[in-house]
């Protein structure tokens, strides 16, 4: 403990709380979302968006599947934003995650601006606590989807067009390959939990609940981006090895390992809080929620969990992945965002 009183945390967190709601409220914003729907509506009215405008996804959606009876759609390279400008599509809608920029903001901004034949949509998975990213992606792109309702007053005021939430989705793999390979998610299960987690030096809350649960669980640990380099079959293997996974998120919103559980039929351990999100409406019944109390003694938590994977048996299991495969898969969240895109194209035009 250090020398802060409880008041005094509330004081800081009032302040805080009121010096970002404070600069909000110039009237600068109010200037800076009339341009931006001007802007927004003037390229409505100068091109067409339609089921034959072809779709450029950014290269973390490159598994993605949709209806191509709906979509024309292509992936773009990895690190396209290091190509010449010249070199990019034009006449097409851009359709990216923030993952697919964050090192090259600057260029996505000469991009954007260069580009008033196309439609830019960018479904930001981070808007939950990179702010400063997601207020520049707010403002450059047509239609901003956050995935988290937490700073949606924020970003508001950056961009009129702001659609969702649209929860994160799973991307490692495509449903085709979680469908052939199948029998890897009926194999007997650890009740061990699973729960490897980046280190992040901005986030200290989180590191600890890693490091104390790691005392009791060694397979909930620190680890790098390694997973990245895997193979997809290792990868869906070790997702598949235990029963529960518990998740430690860097803050509030709804991190992908989550889906990630839920798609390969494993029982997800999240924190109480998520009771009160809107991004936990969808989530189905079995979910466990932790106290921070539970990570001193988490064993108890951690046996419920095994107790409802094991009641629901084979049968259960395969219903909670095909039901994972319908609603939080990519396919099924850029399909909605689309949809939303197109829904809200339509009533500025109708306007």
């Amino acid at each position: 403990m250090n020398n802060y009183s409880l008041y005094q945390y509330i004081d800081r967190v009032a302040k805080n709380t009121g010096d970002t709601h404070e600069i909000l409220e110039n009237e600068f914003f109010d200037y800076l979302v009339m341009k931006k729907y001007s802007e927004t509506l003037k390229k409505i009215a100068n091109n067409e968006f339609s089921n034959k405008t072809k779709i450029f996804f950014g290269n973390h959606l490159k598994n993605i599947k949709l209806d191509e009876e709906k979509y024309s759609y292509s992936i773009l390279d990895e690190g396209f934003l290091d190509q010449p400008i010249e070199m990019l599509p034009r006449n097409c809608v851009y359709f990216l995650l923030n993952n697919d920029i964050r090192g090259s903001i600057e260029k996505y901004k000469v991009l954007f601006n260069s580009r008033q034949c196309s439609f830019f949509i960018i479904w930001d998975w981070d808007s939950q606590h990179w702010v400063e990213m997601s207020c520049n992606l707010a403002f450059f792109s047509d239609f901003y989807v956050p995935v988290s309702s937490d700073n949606a007053y924020i970003l508001s005021h950056f961009n009129p067009f702001l659609l969702g939430p649209v929860f994160v989705g799973v991307y490692q793999w495509s449903k085709n390959f979680i469908a052939c390979n199948m029998e890897l998610l009926l194999r007997a299960r650890k009740n061990t939990p699973y729960g490897p987690h980046y280190f992040y030096s901005a986030f200290p809350r989180r590191n600890r609940a890693v490091v104390t649960l790691s005392k009791k669980f060694p397979d909930i640990n620190f680890a790098d981006n390694t997973y990245k380099l895997t193979a997809d079959i290792d990868n869906l293997r070790s997702w598949s090895d235990h029963k529960a996974h518990w998740i430690i998120p860097v803050r509030s919103g709804m991190p992908v390992r989550v889906f990630n559980c839920l798609i390969t039929g494993g029982i997800p351990i999240v924190p109480s809080f998520y009771r009160s999100l809107f991004e936990s409406t969808d989530l189905p019944r079995g979910v466990q929620f932790y106290d921070v109390i539970d990570l001193l003694e988490p064993e108890k938590l951690q046996q419920t969990a095994n107790n409802f994977f094991d009641q629901q048996e084979t049968a259960g299991l395969i219903q909670r992945v095909g039901n994972a495969l319908k609603i939080y898969h990519i396919d099924s969240r850029s399909d909605m965002i689309l949809e939303l895109v197109k829904k809200k194209i339509y009533q500025i035009s109708n306007s």
